[in-house]
């Protein structure tokens, strides 16, 4: 900055790392409109099989664990959003959430709603909803057989903007959900919603059994609302990246 520099394609490119995300960046700046690897991403999007599952769970984390088989520091999955989209087109929602010991239900549930071939799309699914189900299938044996098999069927939708296949400066810098959004479209969006993020679907979350009736019904929308955010923008995400790889060239 105080020699001048204002815009990353001004930087000495002796002086940048050279990692994909990083070159990327460089790319759009330097261009001024988003870069893309469309091969890479072609190849990347043939995995992609309908049924489409568009999958998010919300948790809250237990340094004591509350109930049986639970470990220190485990968690538990009180809501899921699932949007399922055919190959013609249709998209059906499915909700969950419940409060409480609610671990069989939601696994029970989800098996039941989710199709039973077709991608599971999953936005940071490694260090998140594959890694609640791993727990899950450790908790209650008589499942794991499924829940692994939904599992292998998963594929991480961050990864194409994690690793530099496509970006837009107006992420600046950032591929969380919330900061790609925006980019693919203009009308759908978190700024509205009562519950914005996942730490204040927790905190509404803790105090939902202490509520009566009407604000635990209120509390519930917010929290199934925010959640089937999630999941339509890894829908909103995912068709955005299609109308970018199949624009000429």
């Amino acid at each position: 900055y105080d020699r001048g520099i204002r815009h990353i394609h001004e930087l000495p490119l002796n002086q940048i790392e050279g990692f994909r995300l990083q070159y990327a960046q460089y790319m759009a700046s330097k261009t001024q409109k988003p870069f893309m690897d469309r091969a890479a991403l072609q190849v990347w999007m043939k995995q992609i099989k309908y049924p489409i599952s568009y999958l998010d769970f919300e948790w809250d984390t237990f340094a004591v664990p509350p109930y049986m088989n639970m470990k220190p520091f485990d968690v538990l999955c009180f809501q899921y959003s699932l949007h399922v989209e055919t190959s013609d087109g249709n998209l059906t929602h499915y909700n969950f959430f419940e409060s409480k010991d609610c671990r069989r239900h939601f696994i029970e549930q989800l098996i039941k709603d989710l199709p039973k071939t077709g991608t599971i799309l999953v936005y940071n699914m490694e260090g998140a909803e594959k890694l609640r189900l791993k727990q899950l299938a450790s908790q209650f044996e008589e499942y794991r057989e499924e829940l692994e098999s939904i599992c292998s069927r998963m594929v991480d939708l961050s990864k194409p903007f994690e690793a530099g296949l496509y970006y837009n400066s107006k992420m600046r810098g950032h591929y969380s959900l919330k900061s790609i959004l925006p980019v693919f479209s203009k009308d759908v969006s978190y700024h509205d919603l009562d519950i914005q993020n996942g730490l204040n679907a927790v905190f509404a979350y803790r105090t939902y059994d202490e509520k009566d009736e009407k604000e635990k019904k209120e509390v519930k929308e917010a929290i199934s609302t925010y959640c089937q955010m999630d999941t339509y923008a890894e829908y909103v995400v995912y068709h955005g990246l299609i109308k970018e790889v199949e624009k000429d060239a």
